[in-house]
């Protein structure tokens, strides 16, 4: 059973025990992504979380950090996206007072030394380097940069560019980690095997001392969704054609959102899928092809991906729009809507067997939504979509005003491909 609760300085704190399990997992989720940075410090988020693993007042460098997790068997990590920033821990049940003591220190106490900034510095460019040499990564940034435009706070890329990169400055590092590493920005959640009330007692001693702050809001005046058809082509010499046809989506508390999402799974989200079936099996026209959905506070996307041999785009662009056009048209059986909610609710209960995405499950919500749901309120929301409500779901998000192509390729031009998207 959740509970939940709030430290002395506004941090909300999530905690779900369960004497099945020794391992218990802690999760920090910081709001401040990319969409709180400004053009010229793109990146800035991702760098930051570099950082924090690079040395504290206590702890001095990373070794230090690494030794201390590897020596308990740890694992752990963290990441970067549009909208937040999460740091996790799992460990055995017995060293969970560590693992917040060195979350925390991490969290409030980094230095920044400036040889360490320099040292990550090269190996974010090598990062960037990496997603430039591995298309079927590079094209979800491509993606996002045209659905929502390149000058957005949602059309940046997460990880920065070269030159935004190189031109950082320890101060804005330093500056931007001070303005939203704060209590009304942080949630913390722990699941496993936990006590409740030693668990608070901990993370009070540990993370009550961080300031608080403004809390992170979506930047409104800096987002946008496409609101025409747009093509974009990143000349590339692959062996592949690695394409995108995408549409804007929907916002996290959308009440359709769960009508989509069984759309996504019915097209493209899994091996016996519409789009799996048709595109890859019986026309052979690819290996990899799949659907899927984004949300954010205020928007999203809905994007169908493929890597393809490039003789076969016309024909499996054809194929796509056939799939897409016989749900628009002719909505789904009431068998197959059955097989793909039973298919996300197996996946939801499998996520939940472990205390990672318990403790996720619970922060993400907690942080971005208007009311929190249980999973069985979740259960309830996936087996109330009706074959009417699939068919309005793909009526109204693929729309061809406003479908958006993108392909890694070395096509210089994409748009020939247009006149196969008839949906």
């Amino acid at each position: 059973m959740i509970r939940e609760t709030t430290l002395s300085n506004g941090i909300r704190v999530l905690c779900e025990p369960h004497k099945d399990t020794r391992a218990v997992s802690l999760l920090v989720l910081v709001k401040v992504g990319s969409r709180q940075e400004q053009p010229i410090q793109n990146g800035v988020a991702h760098f930051v979380e570099h950082l924090m693993f690079k040395g504290t007042v206590r702890r001095p460098n990373t070794l230090v950090i690494s030794q201390e997790l590897d020596s308990v068997g740890a694992d752990y990590n963290a990441y970067t996206s549009k909208d937040h920033t999460g740091y996790y821990v799992k460990v055995a049940a017995a060293h969970l007072d560590n693992a917040i003591d060195l979350l925390a220190d991490m969290l409030t106490s980094s230095t920044f030394v400036p040889e360490e900034v320099e040292r990550e510095r090269g190996t974010i460019l090598e990062e960037i380097n990496m997603y430039e040499d591995n298309p079927m990564a590079k094209i979800g940034d491509l993606f996002e940069e045209q659905l929502f435009g390149p000058n957005t706070s949602l059309g940046r890329h997460i990880i920065g560019t070269p030159d935004t990169v190189r031109a950082m400055k320890r101060s804005q590092l330093v500056n931007f980690w001070e303005k939203h590493y704060r209590a009304e920005n942080m949630v913390i959640a722990v699941a496993g095997a936990c006590q409740y009330g030693r668990t608070v007692r901990l993370l009070e001693a540990a993370f009550g001392g961080v300031a608080r702050g403004e809390c992170n809001v979506v930047p409104k005046r800096l987002t946008r969704s496409a609101r025409h058809a747009g093509q974009m082509a990143y000349k590339k010499p692959t062996n592949q054609a690695h394409m995108i046809l995408g549409f804007p989506g929907l916002s996290y508390d959308d009440p359709d959102r769960f009508a989509l999402q069984i759309f996504s799974v019915i097209l493209g989200g899994n091996m016996s899928s519409r789009l799996f079936i048709g595109v890859r099996e019986r026309l052979g026209l690819c290996y990899f092809i799949r659907s899927g959905t984004d949300s954010y506070e205020d928007m999203g996307s809905f994007s169908i991906q493929a890597g393809l041999d490039l003789k076969n785009v016309p024909k499996a662009l054809d194929a796509v729009s056939f799939e897409i056009s016989a749900i628009k048209k002719n909505g789904v059986e009431r068998s197959e809507l059955s097989k793909a909610q039973e298919y996300m609710k197996g996946k939801l209960a499998l996520s939940l067997e472990d205390s990672l995405e318990i403790a996720s499950f619970h922060a993400r919500q907690r942080m971005f939504r208007k009311k929190a749901m249980t999973q069985r309120e979740l259960i309830g929301a996936i087996n109330s979509v009706t074959v009417q409500d699939i068919q309005k779901i793909a009526q109204r998000i693929c729309d061809p005003k406003k479908a958006q192509l993108v392909a890694v390729s070395p096509f210089a031009d994409i748009k020939r491909f247009a006149k196969n998207l008839i949906f």
